[in-house]
């Protein structure tokens, strides 16, 4: 089923112009949004929690555009199978890949850290073609379909993109395979069931929020600089990216640092625009420790532990 699903549709699909996959998408825009609904509970949920000054018509103006944002999105993510190199240059173009010209005269690997924002999916396809000599390594989750996800893998690696499964990850890092790379972590989703005082806690959009530890205790254990990548939407399926310095030396950072810079950082750029965020995620579904809101309270934010290994 996910090979007719890709060969029959999918594909021949990415092969239409963008103009015509967009009034596609704008057919869905109606489908998913007016007639199914689809997660509007959690759309209006997320964003009236996130802006609670905002009026109803403001939360339900920003609403729509969300769900525009969103089917274009898919449309464009479509296309992205069969679209070339130098089409997925200029539409997503990277304005400072001269800042990693250091690291990659020293050997350096880094660490890139962003969020659920814009379209990642071309990012992940854009980026190897212009942070040579890096090899780009995504972190990713993978889909419950192995045959859908393998051909999505397959689609993510023609340009140069190395995948790792988050299930993989430890493995990865202690191996080494690539002398020089790029390593991307999206790191606002939600933590899964860990102890609520492994987590890093903060205010996020107005809420305790709780976020994942992963990227800064590996740039903490193999001492690897650390960048947020803005990806901002400027125009109907163009984007540009940024690379933002977060630290230089992590090791010589304070326990929850780093991913108390990457929320302000992915918080600053959901509040310059909300559109492009995934507001369908659920983001504060697990609610928030009472031991966690109880250590929270009249401080910013708290770190979580780490690993005896990682801890210097």
């Amino acid at each position: 089923m996910a090979y007719l699903l890709y060969y029959c549709i999918l594909l021949p699909l990415s092969w239409l112009p963008l103009s015509v996959l967009y009034g596609i998408g704008r057919v869905f825009y109606w489908i998913g949004f007016r007639l199914f609904k689809y997660r509007r509970k959690v759309v209006y949920g997320n964003i009236r929690g996130s802006f609670p000054t905002w009026t109803e018509a403001q939360v339900e103006a920003q609403v729509k555009k969300f769900y525009r944002f969103f089917f274009d999105s898919m449309a464009e993510s479509v296309k992205l199978f069969s679209m070339p190199e130098a089409q997925i240059r200029k539409h997503c173009v990277v304005e400072n890949p001269e800042i990693l010209a250091p690291y990659a005269e020293a050997g350096q690997s880094v660490i890139i850290c962003g969020a659920h924002y814009s379209n990642w999916e071309i990012a992940a396809l854009a980026f190897p073609l212009q942070f040579k000599p890096f090899t780009v390594t995504g972190i990713y989750s993978p889909l419950k379909n192995e045959t859908l996800d393998g051909l999505i893998h397959g689609n993510r690696r023609r340009t140069g993109t190395h995948l790792v499964s988050r299930r993989a990850v430890d493995v990865y890092f202690e191996e080494k395979p690539l002398d020089l790379s790029m390593d991307f972590f999206v790191a606002d989703q939600s933590p899964s069931n860990a102890a609520w005082y492994k987590i890093h806690w903060t205010r996020f959009l107005n809420r305790t929020t709780s976020f994942v530890m992963g990227p800064e205790r590996y740039a903490v254990r193999y001492n690897r600089p650390v960048f947020y990548a803005t990806l901002r939407m400027v125009g109907r399926g163009h984007y540009v990216t940024r690379l933002l310095p977060i630290t230089d030396d992590p090791k010589n950072t304070e326990p929850g640092f780093i991913t108390e810079a990457f929320a302000r950082q992915a918080e600053k750029e959901i509040e310059r625009d909300p559109t492009p965020w995934l507001w369908t995620h659920r983001r504060w579904k697990r609610g928030v420790a009472p031991e966690a809101a109880a250590a929270l309270e009249g401080k910013d934010w708290i770190a979580g532990e780490y690993d005896s290994n990682v801890v210097r």
